[in-house]
Order: structure tokens, then C-alpha cells, then sequence
């Protein structure tokens, strides 16, 4: 009598696969929070001005701003951001306090600003919260099926 193998399992992969996409996603999000928490604490802290608003692809609308700083030494630095928004979270002229790395002054983090943290927070968060009740039962049921 032969026995009949059991299917692929496909809610149980497809379930593994979100939890793990969340699990990358909320790993980014910590690495950036501590990419910016290192710069607060061991990088110069210093006021900027924003002297342009720039779109990152041509004909979208939502901008970046760029900020000009003076360094530790004296030179000025015109600092481009890859967060844009819109609408903007700067306006041209007004003064934002920033920290950044000496030995690379483009690595900067903009006081306050965390949207990068929480967009890949917010899609880890998503990820696991259609991942989460069944993740249990569905290694169980990978590891059957690995088994035979």
C-alpha cells in the first residue's frame, strides 16, 4: 500500500514568510534608530539652516530639504536629505538643530526626525500582525512536512 505524501504546506510558508519580512523590517527600523542614537551621542551637534527644498525623483512632490552647516574646523557643509515629505517638514530659512559624524559630515541625523524608524516599525508591525497567531502552529506544521 503506498502512502500519499502531504502538500506543500502554503498557509503555513505563506505565514512564515510575513513573519520573517517583519522580522527584517523591524530589524532596519532598529538599526536606523541606533544609526541615529550613535550620532546623538557621539557625533557634533550643531545648528544648520535649510537653504532649498529638493524633489528626489523629477515631477514628484513631496521635498527634502537641503541644510547648510558650519563643521567643527569652520567650513560650511551643505547637508541633501533623502526624507522627502509633503507636505515639506522644513521651510527655507528656518534653523534645525543637527548631529553629525566628523569623519563623514553627509551622516546626519536631523533632530527629531525618526520617519525612516517608523515606517519600517509601522510595516513590521503590519507584517507580524497577520503573521503572529499562526506562526506557532506553522513551524509545526514546516518542520511535518520537512520530516515526512
Amino acid at each position: 500500500m503506498m502512502e500519499t505524501s502531504k502538500g506543500v504546506p502554503g498557509f503555513a510558508l505563506f505565514t512564515l514568510l510575513f513573519f520573517t519580512v517583519g522580522a527584517v523590517f523591524a530589524v532596519i527600523s532598529y538599526t536606523i534608530y541606533r544609526n541615529n542614537q550613535n550620532l546623538i551621542e557621539h557625533g557634533i551637534e550643531t545648528t544648520g539652516v535649510v537653504i532649498d527644498l529638493h524633489r528626489l525623483k523629477p515631477r514628484e512632490y513631496p521635498l527634502a530639504p537641503s541644510i547648510r552647516f558650519v563643521k567643527k574646523g569652520g567650513s560650511e557643509h551643505v547637508f541633501h536629505s533623502s526624507e522627502a515629505r509633503n507636505p515639506p517638514a522644513y521651510q527655507i530659512g528656518e534653523q534645525v538643530t543637527l548631529y553629525y559624524d566628523p569623519a563623514d559630515p553627509d551622516n546626519v541625523h536631523l533632530e527629531g526626525n525618526y520617519l525612516f524608524v517608523y515606517v519600517f516599525a509601522g510595516m513590521a508591525a503590519m507584517f507580524w500582525l497577520f503573521s503572529i497567531w499562526n506562526i506557532g502552529s506553522a513551524v509545526r506544521e514546516i518542520f511535518q512536512w520537512i520530516a515526512g
